[in-house]
């Protein structure tokens, strides 16, 4: 009996320890859940951050292509040269600056240390915590992603934002320049519509902000069921930003393309008028009538090439941005969301919709 009764307390102190165990472990299986089913770390850390990393030899290398172009188009004049070797130096001294790269390390420990205090703990995703979502201690998962994964992330993002306040300043410098501008060049921006090629350079940049974004809104409409339109405000703020803080940079230009515009207006429409007032007291007030192998005589080409070669003037814009990389800018910033679409659109509707389009 003594050894039965024995027996049956370990039964049940193995049976209780065993309930602990499970009990225990509990939170570590919700919190492994939770990580693998967080769309915004995958964003965050799969593919924005190595992007962040992995673009900036190109989008440098397309930058410094672009700047170079202003001195061998021959659009800055030989009384500029210094000014422009000056320009170039200043901007790779303020790129590559150590003590920016310092400062932004200890600006962002500073706003990971302000969000860790001041974030109510229900905002805070339950991975983050050792004890599951009821608990105010971090997991080591947890102390990571807050003291290293998202600082690197947060790091990589304001370094790019600093870089544009160097081209930005270049670009500014470059417009203080005497540059030899043609009101009538076909690009219709006076010969400057290369540099809204920078817009190309910056898009992979525009694709990987929308992936940070993009991520956190999958979490909110796949986990928690909010339809996805209720972030089409935040979209499209996403979106306007992206395109502000590109081709901001590029208005720099507006007033010196503003002043060729009306220079090349006034020069050249006063030889479109002369040379149509010569056109028409040769050709038009004449009394014999005309065949049409008149219309082969060089008057008649000429006329036509100046009055195609003044068109550009009329045409001429002011900021030297192109609809084609502004749109491509655009929908590389968009594209991460697709994915998003799909995950929030049922299944059968998919394939209702693409049995539609077939049959």
């Amino acid at each position: 009996m003594v050894l039965a009764a024995c027996a049956c307390a370990a039964g049940r102190c193995a049976s209780q320890r065993s309930t602990n165990e499970e009990r225990d472990l509990a939170p570590w299986g919700e919190n492994v859940k939770a990580v693998l089913c967080d769309f915004a770390a995958y964003a965050y850390f799969l593919i924005a951050a190595p992007l962040l990393i992995l673009i900036e030899p190109l989008c440098i290398s397309r930058l410094g292509a672009i700047a170079r172009y202003f001195f061998a188009a021959g659009l800055v004049p030989d009384s500029d040269r210094a000014r422009f070797d000056v320009a170039v130096t200043s901007t790779r001294r303020l790129r590559d600056s150590v003590l920016v790269e310092i400062a932004l390390v200890i600006l962002t420990y500073g706003v990971i240390v302000g969000l860790i205090h001041h974030v109510p703990s229900e905002e805070i995703p339950g991975w983050y915590k050792s004890g599951g979502s009821g608990s105010s201690t971090f997991s080591v998962a947890g102390w990571w992603h807050a003291l290293v994964s998202l600082p690197l992330l947060l790091i990589l993002f304001s370094g790019w934002l600093w870089r544009l306040s160097p081209w930005g300043r270049f670009l500014w410098r470059m417009s203080r320049l005497d540059l030899r501008l043609i009101a009538a060049h076909p690009d219709h921006a006076a010969g400057l519509q290369f540099v809204g090629f920078s817009l190309r350079a910056f898009s992979l940049l525009g694709f990987a902000f929308g992936t940070i974004m993009a991520g956190m809104v999958a979490n909110r409409v796949v986990h928690e069921g909010v339809p996805l339109t209720t972030y089409t405000h935040l979209i499209l703020a996403l979106v306007v930003c992206v395109v502000i803080l590109f081709s901001g940079p590029l208005l720099v230009f507006t007033a010196t393309l503003f002043q060729e515009k009306v220079r090349g207006t006034l020069a050249y429409g006063a030889l479109a008028t002369s040379q149509g007032l010569q056109f028409e007291r040769k050709w038009l007030k004449r009394s014999e009538s005309l065949d049409e192998s008149v219309l082969e005589v060089s008057d008649f080409s000429a006329t036509t090439d100046l009055y195609q070669v003044v068109s550009n003037v009329y045409a001429m814009g002011v900021i030297p941005l192109d609809l084609r990389n502004l749109l491509l800018l655009i929908l590389s910033t968009l594209l991460p969301f697709v994915p998003v679409l799909l995950m929030a659109l049922p299944f059968d509707v998919i394939l209702q919709e693409l049995a539609g389009l077939l049959l």
